[in-house]
């Protein structure tokens, strides 16, 4: 890992062993390894207890008619809220050491996902490059022909403002997605454990093989999903420690209950996204094969003068545009198979 090179393969490694809140919770779960639940609920009850006590050691240190006597009050009422307020979490305490880790683990998966999704986006920002550039060629050329026809009294100025409004608006855009596109490589840098405004080369995002689609299987992945998400794990563990026959238990199996339906409702969703973005990049390739094979036969008209230079750079920035379509909708894939994969092992939408 210690190279200056981000790969999508070694994002879930990187955020493991550089990224600030990770290592932050690996520290802070040092506190609650292998505590019991009796462990957590004793220490919030030592604390009530501590703030209970220093609430009547400040009262008893002074009576009404000693200076700083208001002081000593309001202390001993911030104390006794604090001490009310750690027995509140005593009494409600139902989470062990097990249920703070998948706690821990669930926070250090939603950053790799996280991670995932900034790449993704970083490199549909490369995508559409291209096709940002060919326009702009496009709408610069068009703004040229359009200032020499005015030039020769054949067009009107507010036909050659409109060609120069949409040269303008295609810089623009060009420039839009370089400052997007930066502000992406900043933001991984920092998940990733680089500083802000480091250089480190940003590898390709592969799109998904059909090896990897096709060895899908919904019914077991909805079994798996239910099994091994984070929040119902936790919720189950919970379960355990909340008092039976109080509201408090009745609220908890019931978001269980729910828990079970809304996760295999969140990867049936996640699937059929899935299987929508598939389709559209077998479409997108297809349409982007045609607009290659219509530029290719524009090239030869305009070889033979059959039609005009703009003509066929016209059809250069529509191959360009299903270029970049074909290649976003690749990166929209993956996407769409790291949130279903993703659902699949442990983040559903559990609530």
């Amino acid at each position: 890992l210690r190279d200056n090179v981000m790969e999508y393969g070694e994002l879930a490694d990187l955020i493991h062993e550089y990224n600030a809140t990770v290592i932050n919770n690996r520290l802070a779960y040092d506190e609650y390894r292998g505590k019991s639940h009796d462990d957590l609920k004793n220490a919030y009850q030592d604390l009530a207890d501590q703030m209970y006590e220093s609430s009547d050691r400040l009262l008893d240190s002074v009576n009404e008619d000693q200076p700083g006597y208001g002081a000593a009050a309001a202390q001993a009422a911030l104390s006794r809220v604090q001490a009310e307020q750690n027995q509140d979490l005593a009494d409600a305490q139902n989470e062990d050491g097990a249920i703070k880790k998948l706690e821990y683990e669930r926070a250090e998966a939603e950053l790799v996902q996280q991670a995932q999704t900034k790449m993704i986006s970083y490199w549909q920002k490369e995508a559409a490059r291209p096709s940002l550039e060919a326009a702009c060629a496009l709408a610069e050329s068009q703004y040229e022909a359009a200032s020499l026809r005015a030039g020769a009294g054949m067009l009107s100025q507010a036909e050659l403002l409109a060609a120069g409004e949409k040269a303008e608006s295609a810089r623009a855009a060009l420039h839009t997605n370089e400052k997007e596109q930066d502000a992406l490589r900043g933001e991984l840098c920092v998940l990733l454990g680089w500083a802000h405004d480091a250089s480190p080369e940003i590898r390709p995002v592969p799109i998904p093989t059909e090896e990897e689609l096709a060895g899908i299987c919904l019914e077991e992945d909805l079994e798996r999903a239910e099994a091994v998400n984070y929040v119902q794990r936790a919720n189950e563990g919970r379960l355990k420690y909340t008092s039976a026959g109080g509201n408090q238990r009745e609220i908890m199996e019931k978001r269980i209950a729910a828990g079970a339906q809304n996760i295999r409702a969140d990867v049936s969703a996640k699937h059929r996204l899935l299987e929508q973005a598939r389709e559209q990049y077998s479409q997108a390739q297809m349409e982007w094969e045609l607009a290659e094979s219509q530029m290719a036969s524009a090239g030869m008209q305009q070889e033979l003068g059959m039609i005009s230079v703009n003509q066929y750079r016209e059809k250069q920035a529509e191959s360009a545009g299903k270029k970049a379509a074909f290649d976003q909708a690749g990166l929209s894939l993956r996407q769409a198979f790291e949130d279903y994969i993703w659902s699949v092992n442990g983040l559903a939408a559990a609530e």
